[in-house]
């Protein structure tokens, strides 16, 4: 295994940021009166070997953390994705613990992931890539025809893959608007079948997806917007349309959620009864975040600086 310099890595506190309650949830019996809060400690780590990272998720029965590198022009076919393997300590395990040089095939534009039992599930411009959890084996693909370029990933409690797709298509310089906006679920097996949940230019490029019990909750970037879809495709606001350039969201075992914000350069976090609090701000081109519950932690990728910043909640 390859690992990157230890300098600059380890946790060391990088900042306290004052959480500051804010009056925009809608839809959840969230309160508008602004609530006092308190400081964070967070630890910004660096020298990871990460390249444009896009999304984390925790492996929780291995306790690493799993990050994926598009390393390079977003959407460019170019065989330079990679996945690494980060340890709750802020250390390289594994920089490159999934690339080319361990896979039949190669990957491009790797952005959102989830943990499926024994396997990870990997969005790759319009295909849905397979690895093995505990080795990081190549087990196979699906590539979707029409479905556009997939920008997150996320797994229902029954196994199926929940995918947003953002609503563009991989050209020779990069990624075009094609009105391919959609959410799918899809049904791994050796004939993998789907379903669309919702589909059209009027969702604002979806960004982001988690599944849980609170239900489908999916953000946009280009439209800056939260909603809940049902198993139906039934969709209802939760926030409003905005400039925030929504990254990426990931839901909590209280049931409450944390998402991105790449118009404000900010994390947030909503609690089970509604209330909305900034827990980060000041964090450029933040990616879709992953959350340890071990240690009530948000871990949040910044893809163009190439950094992880890791926010403890308690």
């Amino acid at each position: 295994m390859t690992t990157s310099s230890r300098a600059g890595t380890g946790l060391r506190p990088a900042a306290l940021f004052l959480v500051l309650a804010l009056p925009f949830w809608a839809g959840c019996g969230g309160s508008d009166a602004p609530q006092a809060g308190g400081p964070l400690v967070t630890h910004d780590l660096t020298e990871l070997g990460l390249q444009h990272p896009a999304a984390v998720v925790v492996d929780t029965i291995a306790d690493v953390y799993l990050v994926t590198n598009i390393n390079g022009p977003e959407g460019v076919t170019d065989g330079n994705g990679f996945i690494s393997r980060i340890s709750p300590d802020g250390e390289p395990i594994a920089a490159r613990w999934i690339d080319a040089s361990g896979t039949a095939i190669a990957m491009h534009s790797p952005r959102g992931l989830a943990i499926r039992g024994d396997s990870i599930v990997v969005g790759d411009q319009n295909c849905l890539r397979v690895f093995s959890r505990l080795d990081g084996v190549d087990l196979g693909y699906s590539c979707l025809d029409g479905i556009g370029y997939i920008t997150d990933v996320d797994v229902g409690p029954e196994g199926s893959v929940f995918i947003t797709a953002g609503g563009y298509e991989v050209t020779d310089e990069g990624l075009e608007a094609s009105g391919t906006d959609a959410v799918y679920r899809i049904v791994l097996s050796d004939q993998s079948r789907g379903a669309t949940l919702v589909r059209g230019p009027d969702l604002g490029h979806p960004s982001g997806i988690a599944v849980g019990r609170r239900g489908i909750f999916v953000t946009t970037e280009g439209s800056g917007e939260i909603f809940r879809l049902t198993p139906g495709g039934e969709r209802t606001n939760v926030f409003s349309p905005s400039e925030r350039e929504l990254r990426g969201i990931v839901f909590l075992p209280d049931g409450g959620f944390v998402f991105t914000s790449r118009g404000e350069q900010a994390v947030y976090h909503v609690s089970d009864e509604g209330r909305v609090t900034r827990i980060a701000e000041g964090l450029p081109d933040p990616g879709a975040p992953g959350f340890d519950a071990a240690r009530n932690r948000v871990i949040v990728p910044l893809r163009s600086e190439n950094r992880l910043i890791f926010i403890d909640l308690s």
